[in-house]
């Protein structure tokens, strides 16, 4: 690559602003439970429902899409 330029290092995105459905700060130790209600408030108006349960050590989160209804996942 002798004898050319580097290109500017690009940023910012190229994209339209993204809206801001909900926003909220949780402190240290916060919960996983408390991420989920708070997607759950937000998301509720726009048909989806997040469900958390615990298998063991691990969590399993799930989407659901209300407004279509059935138990498969989205393609």
């Amino acid at each position: 690559m002798e004898g050319r330029k580097a290109e500017p290092l690009q940023l910012a995105a190229r994209h339209e602003k993204l809206m801001i459905l909900g926003q909220r700060r949780f402190t240290n130790g916060f919960s996983a439970y408390q991420v989920v209600t708070f997607l759950n408030q937000v998301l509720k108006e726009r048909g989806f429902i997040v469900g958390l349960r615990q298998i063991d050590e691990d969590f399993e989160l799930t989407i659901y899409d209300a407004a279509r209804g059935g138990s498969g996942p989205r393609s």
